[in-house]
C-alpha cells in the first residue's frame, strides 16, 4: 500500500516479506511497538518462498507425511536430458520454478507478487510451451489482457492493471513497450504452436489497436521520456525496463523499438493466415521501417559494433546479439557485427551478498576461488566476478538472444560454456547455494530477489532446441512440422550425449543422440575421431525436417539413414531395461 501497490504492505519497511528473521510487535494502547517477545509475530512467508521443510528432533525417519505440489491441470509433454550435470540442474531448476508459477496466471513468483508479467511471459513462454500443452492455459492469458485493454487501444504491462510499471512505458496508460506487447507475441506463438484461426479471429480488433495507439503515440513517446532521435548523450538506460536484471546497465531504447517492430510483425504475421492484404501489407512495411531506423542508428558510428553510437554506451544489454537473432543487422554486415560481438568482456561484481560470503571464508578456500578465476581484485578488495563467455550476465531478453545466436551462428561450443558455466551468474552457482527453483537475479539476493522466479529461464528452449537438437520448424503452423537440428560440441568433455521430446498437437517428437568410439583416456577427447549416433522419432501424422551439421570447411557430412518400419514396444523396452 504505502509502496505504491497492493503486493507491499506497510509492514514492508519492517522486512516481513523478505528472507531476514524479523518480528514485529503490535502497536500497545499508547501507539508504540514495546512489548514481550512473547507478543511478537512474524511472517512465514519471504520472497523466496518456501524452499524446503526440515522435519527434525525424531529418533527415527518420520513416516506418513506426504507432499503435495500443484498446478492447473495441464498435459506435460516435453522432457531433456545429457550428460552435462549443469546442464540438467539448470534445466530443472527452470522447471520447478515455472511449476510454481502456473497456477491460473503465469506468475513471477508463488509467494509475494503472484503477477502474471508480460515481460516474462515473452521471455519464457518458449520454455513453457515445450514442457506443457498450454493451449487454453495462454489462450485465457491473451484474454486476461484483452479484458483489461483501455478505451484508447494501450495495453497494460501486466494482465490486470497495476500501478507498478506505468512509468516505463511512453504514457497515457500503455505498459513498458515490451511488456504490453506481450498478448500480440503470444497469439502469433499461439498459432505456431496450436493453429488456432478462432484465436486470431477473436483477438484482431484488440491487437489492432494496441498498433494504432502505438502507431499515434510511440515516436511523441519516447521523445517524451527523453530520448534524442538520434541518441545524442545516450550512454546509460533511460525509461524503460528491457533487459530487466542484467548485470550490465540497459539498452532500453532498442528493446522499446525492437518489440515496437515485433509488434507490427506480429500484426503482419497474423493478418497473413487471416487473409488481410491491407493490414499485413502496412504492418509490414511499418516492420521494415523501425528495422530500418534501429540499424542506421546502430551502425552509423562506422565501426560496426552494432550498439548505441556514443562509444560509452556500447556496453549495454541487449548487446548486438538481439539484432543477430532478430535479423535487424544488414546481411553484408552480420559476420562483422558477430565477429565484434566477441569484443564484449565480464567484470568484477560489488554485490553485498557475495562480499559478505568473501569475508566469512577463510585465506585458503580464497586462495582456491582465485586460482579458478571466480575471484578477482576491484579495486584495494577481492571480488566476485560475473563472465561475459563462461556464465551469464544478460538479463530477461538478452539469454535467448545470446544463446540462440551463438548455436545458430557456428559457436555452439561458446553457448555450451556460458550455460555450463561457473561462478556468480551461472546455474552452478546457484545449485552450489543448494538452489531447487531458478533465481530472479544471477548474483546471491538474501534480502530482496526472488528465489522462486523463472524469468531468465529462456535457456531451457535453448537446450531443447540447440543442444538435443528438436523444436518446432520456423514455418510451422499448428505444430505440424519439427525441425531437428542438433548442434554438437568441440568436444565430448562438454558433452557426450543429449536428447528430448517436444510434445505437439500431431504427437511427441524426439530426439537422442550421442558420440560413438571415444577413446578410454578423456584427454584424448579432443581430437578424436568420432562417429556421432542419432535416433530420431516422428509421430505418424507429423512432418518433420533433419538439418545435419556442416564440416568447418562447409562441406557436408558422411551419413548413413536407416529408417524403421514399425514402433517397437515400448512396454517390453522398458521392462528389459530395467532388467540387469
Amino acid at each position: 500500500e504505502s509502496k505504491g501497490g497492493p503486493c507491499y504492505p506497510k509492514d514492508h519497511d519492517a522486512g516481513s516479506l523478505l528472507q531476514r528473521d524479523v518480528y514485529i510487535l503490535p502497536a500497545n494502547e499508547e501507539g508504540s511497538n514495546q512489548g514481550s517477545f512473547s507478543d511478537a509475530r512474524q511472517s512465514h512467508f519471504t520472497t523466496h518462498s518456501f524452499r524446503f521443510a526440515e522435519i527434525c528432533c525424531t529418533t527415527e525417519p518420520p513416516t506418513g507425511i506426504t507432499a503435495l505440489a500443484y498446478r492447473t491441470a495441464f498435459a506435460e509433454w516435453g522432457n531433456f536430458a545429457s550428460s552435462n550435470v549443469r546442464l540438467n540442474g539448470g534445466y530443472e531448476l527452470i522447471k520447478n520454478a515455472m511449476n510454481s508459477n502456473m497456477l491460473s496466471v503465469q506468475s513471477d513468483c508463488p509467494h509475494r507478487e503472484k503477477i502474471q508479467y508480460g515481460g516474462d511471459i515473452i521471455a519464457d513462454s518458449p520454455a513453457a510451451m515445450h514442457w506443457y500443452d498450454l493451449s487454453a492455459f495462454y489462450r485465457k492469458a491473451i484474454f486476461d489482457w484483452v479484458d483489461q485493454q483501455w478505451d484508447n487501444g494501450a495495453y497494460a504491462g501486466t494482465s490486470y492493471w497495476l500501478n507498478l510499471n506505468d512509468y516505463a512505458g511512453i504514457g497515457q496508460g500503455a505498459g513498458e513497450t515490451v511488456w504490453a506487447t506481450a498478448p500480440l507475441v503470444m497469439t502469433a506463438r499461439h498459432m505456431w504452436h496450436y493453429g488456432d484461426l478462432k484465436l486470431l479471429n477473436e483477438t484482431m480488433r484488440h491487437n489492432m489497436e494496441w498498433m494504432r495507439f502505438l502507431l499515434k503515440n510511440f515516436d511523441d513517446g519516447m521523445k517524451k521520456k527523453g530520448y534524442d532521435e538520434e541518441l545524442k548523450g545516450y550512454v546509460k538506460e533511460g525509461s524503460g525496463l528491457g533487459d530487466w536484471l542484467t548485470f550490465r546497465g540497459r539498452d532500453t531504447w532498442l528493446t522499446h523499438q525492437s518489440f515496437y517492430m515485433a509488434a507490427a510483425r506480429c500484426i503482419a504475421y497474423i493478418s497473413a493466415k487471416l487473409g488481410q492484404s491491407n493490414e499485413l501489407s502496412e504492418m509490414d512495411d511499418l516492420a521494415k521501417s523501425v528495422e530500418g531506423r534501429i540499424a542506421r542508428i546502430y551502425l552509423k558510428n562506422g565501426k560496426d559494433y552494432f550498439t548505441p553510437p556514443e562509444a560509452a554506451g556500447g556496453n549495454l544489454s541487449p548487446g548486438p546479439e538481439m539484432s543477430l537473432f532478430s535479423r535487424v543487422v544488414p546481411g553484408e554486415k552480420r559476420c562483422t557485427v558477430l565477429r565484434n560481438y566477441f569484443r564484449r568482456e565480464g567484470h568484477t561484481w560489488p554485490g553485498s551478498d557475495e562480499k559478505n560470503f568473501l569475508n566469512s571464508i577463510d585465506d585458503d578456500y580464497l586462495k582456491e576461488m582465485i586460482t579458478t578465476g571466480e575471484v578477482s581484485k576491484r579495486g584495494k578488495d577481492w571480488s566476485m566476478g560475473w563472465s561475459q563467455w563462461q556464465g551469464f550476465n544478460e538479463g530477461i531478453l538478452a539469454v535467448k538472444y545470446s544463446l540462440k545466436t551463438l548455436s545458430d551462428n557456428g559457436f555452439h561450443n561458446v553457448a555450451l560454456n556460458k550455460a555450463s558455466g561457473f561462478g556468480c551468474g551461472s546455474f552452478e552457482y546457484m545449485l552450489s547455494h543448494n538452489a531447487t527453483t531458478m533465481w530472479e537475479s544471477w548474483w546471491r539476493s538474501e534480502d530482496l530477489y526472488s528465489h522462486n522466479h523463472p524469468m531468465l529461464g529462456a535457456s531451457a528452449e535453448w537446450m531443447v532446441s540447440s543442444v538435443a537438437g528438436v523444436g518446432l520448424h520456423p514455418k510451422t503452423t499448428g505444430g505440424s512440422t519439427v525441425l531437428f537440428w542438433p548442434r554438437f560440441p568441440n568436444s565430448a568433455n562438454v558433452l557426450e550425449f543429449a536428447g528430448a521430446t517436444q510434445g505437439t498437437r500431431r504427437g511427441d517428437f524426439s530426439i537422442a543422440w550421442k558420440f560413438e568410439d571415444l577413446p578410454d583416456n578423456r584427454d584424448l577427447y579432443a581430437s578424436a575421431s568420432v562417429t556421432v549416433h542419432i535416433r530420431l522419432f516422428v509421430p505418424p501424422d507429423g512432418k518433420s525436417v533433419l538439418r545435419i551439421p556442416e564440416y568447418s570447411n562447409g562441406e557436408g557430412v558422411d551419413a548413413s539413414m536407416k529408417y524403421a518400419t514399425s514402433v517397437p514396444n515400448l512396454d517390453e523396452a522398458l521392462m528389459l531395461s530395467s532388467e540387469e
